[in-house]
């Protein structure tokens, strides 16, 4: 994952106060009964009710699966409502995907692209944080929490200097692609917002005005790639003084290579959305002022930081996240609680209920055939796409690019699954093909003022990681496809069979390869957890201290709450509507197992 944006307490970008089926996949579930379209508040409707199969009058102990910030987020959660957990983590360390590796001899920071110093981020690395108060302190998310002045940043530098030489024209030769010249004069970035501007300023309205015709127009758009939209869909804005009808192939592709990595714009439009939002590339003032900054230690610091948090407020024997617990299997028992099998273990680890944060390809790799998932969940594991991604660490002897241009960071999608081949495969010969293509990659970026000869002085040592050659991330970041919001991503935003199995990780939320989308999730699983078992004085000290997401928070427009409900304005909600109306789909034959 790339960064964490602490708005884990602020409005997300997703459903915003009803449900209806082609949003959220309540095909499942009785289609004739969805009764919260439009804007009405509905006085005769009751809201379905959950299922008693998660209901414990005393609830055991929660098993986290991962020790990602997704895990760690939960736990620190079920911690502050003195609910008993546990982790069970595959590697030997916390945060995987805030991976840090320490160059060996090296100083005391190396950020890949930003800094000649050395430990370098593998994993997310530039972290937009909020403006603290007058005091020096957070106000919203993680780092309030964790007590941020122990964990020390730095604001983020980086050194760009533009230059060109004359065998490399600013358009990328882009008419010997076949553009022509009104798309050149109209600029790649021009077109871009053209095509995702007016998508992502609706739903920016949407949280501004608590409306959702923002979503609902991009839902109507999530069975187009952002390819396939460009090519049959968009027509130009008559500003850009452009051909006003679909833009070609050529244009298209010449507008991704400058914009994104190869085989980007083969996601669904709808992913491309989320990223112009996530990065704040449309202005609002809903999307507050961050500083860019990085964690002295590498982004793992983070995480460290969070087990400590963990691992001191424990009064138990047994540790509370257990390290080199690969899982080989989950499955439901007859009891109703659930049994966690680890490698090179005799008996399963058993637990009230799992929130797992594991990454879906890793769970395909797991055996899930009693976990009591229904057809959708399957499916999901199937077929949800997660992306490749490259990182290439270079040590050099200075810091050289300082006084030229910005060095590239790492690399995605076909790129990222090309390049991924020479790395981790044990011999030598492929070590020295990367390490010399990419030292000559920087030569043609920087010309002759870097030549591969100064390069090659320079270069003292160099780290290579592909995401997905790790058998415990098989991806780097979800990568959704078309029609994948619409159809699939919801399925794993409600538990399995017996309500005992929920599942949290960036790529079940709206802001995926973010840290802020792991801990939305995180966040989901927990009021997911509590809602199934009927915790109702859990969920207001939880509303209380982590504060709510407008995601699942919003309140529906049922008139009448179940016998089971709590308090209205905690019970009410969008996720304990989409819980209530999947179950009802569950008992008309309509999800199934």
């Amino acid at each position: 994952m790339r960064e964490i944006n602490e708005g884990i307490n602020q409005a997300s970008v997703g459903p915003q106060e009803r449900i209806k089926s082609d949003h959220i996949g309540l095909r499942m579930a009785y289609r004739d009964s969805i009764l919260l379209s439009g804007d009405c508040v509905l006085k005769d409707a009751r809201l379905p009710e959950l299922s008693q199969d998660g209901y414990d009058s005393t609830p055991g102990t929660v098993g986290i699966l991962g020790a990602g910030v997704s895990g760690l987020y939960t736990a620190l959660i079920l911690d502050s409502l003195n609910i008993e957990y546990e982790i069970l983590e595959a590697s030997n360390c916390t945060g995987r995907r805030l991976l840090t590796y320490n160059f060996p001899n090296g100083g005391k920071y190396d950020y890949f692209i930003c800094h000649s110093f050395d430990p370098a981020d593998v994993g997310a690395m530039r972290f937009p944080l909020p403006k603290k108060d007058a005091q020096g302190n957070y106000k919203i998310g993680t780092m309030r929490h964790l007590g941020t002045p122990k964990i020390q940043t730095y604001r983020l530098s980086f050194y760009v200097k533009e230059t060109r030489t004359p065998s490399r024209p600013p358009d990328f030769y882009a008419q010997d692609m076949g553009v022509d010249s009104q798309y050149i004069a109209a600029g790649v970035e021009n077109i871009v917002e053209d095509v995702i501007g007016p998508f992502a300023k609706d739903i920016i309205k949407d949280i501004e005005q608590n409306v959702h015709s923002g979503w609902d127009n991009m839902l109507k758009h999530d069975a187009y790639s952002l390819h396939s939209f460009m090519s049959f869909k968009y027509i130009p804005s008559a500003s850009l003084q452009i051909l006003r009808t679909h833009l070609s192939t050529n244009v298209i592709n010449w507008c991704e290579t400058f914009d994104k990595s190869t085989g980007w714009y083969d996601c669904a439009l709808t992913e491309s959305v989320l990223e112009a939002l996530a990065f704040a590339s449309v202005k609002s003032k809903t999307f507050g002022d961050v500083e860019w900054k990085c964690f002295e230690g590498g982004s793992q610091a983070l995480t460290d930081y969070m087990a400590a948090y963990i691992t001191s407020t424990a009064n138990h024997t047994k540790p509370l996240i257990q390290f080199n617990k690969k899982v080989t299997s989950i499955s439901q028992r007859r009891d109703s609680t659930m049994n966690v099998s680890v490698r090179g273990e005799p008996s399963p680890h058993t637990y009230s209920h799992i929130i797992s944060t594991i990454p879906l390809p890793c769970l395909r790799v797991i055996e899930l055939e009693n976990t009591g998932l229904n057809v959708m969940q399957t499916n999901v594991l199937r077929k949800l796409q997660y992306g490749p991604s490259v990182k290439v660490g270079m040590h050099f002897k200075s810091a050289w690019w300082t006084t030229l241009v910005l060095i590239a960071s790492y690399c995605w999608t076909n790129d990222a699954e090309h390049l991924g081949a020479l790395i981790n495969t044990g011999k030598k010969e492929y070590e020295e093909q990367l390490k010399e293509l990419v030292l000559r990659n920087l030569t043609q970026v920087h010309g002759e003022q870097a030549n591969y000869d100064f390069l090659l002085d320079q270069y003292v040592d160099m780290h290579a990681w592909a995401w997905s050659n790790d058998p415990l991330a098989m991806g780097a970041f979800a990568f959704f496809g078309p029609r994948d919001f619409q159809d699939l991503y919801m399925s794993l935003t409600v538990p399995n069979a017996n309500k005992r199995l929920h599942f949290a990780g960036e790529a079940i939320s709206t802001r995926h390869a973010w840290v802020v989308g792991a801990l939305d999730s995180a966040w989901r699983a927990v009021y997911e957890y509590l809602l199934a078992p009927g915790q109702h004085d859990k969920i207001k000290t939880f509303f209380g201290l982590w504060g709510q997401n407008e995601e699942w928070t919003g309140q529906s427009k049922y008139g009448i709450l179940p016998s089971d409900h709590g308090p209205v304005d905690l019970d009410n909600t969008i996720l304990r509507a989409h819980m209530g109306y999947t179950y009802a789909g569950e008992l008309a034959g309509e999800v199934k197992f």
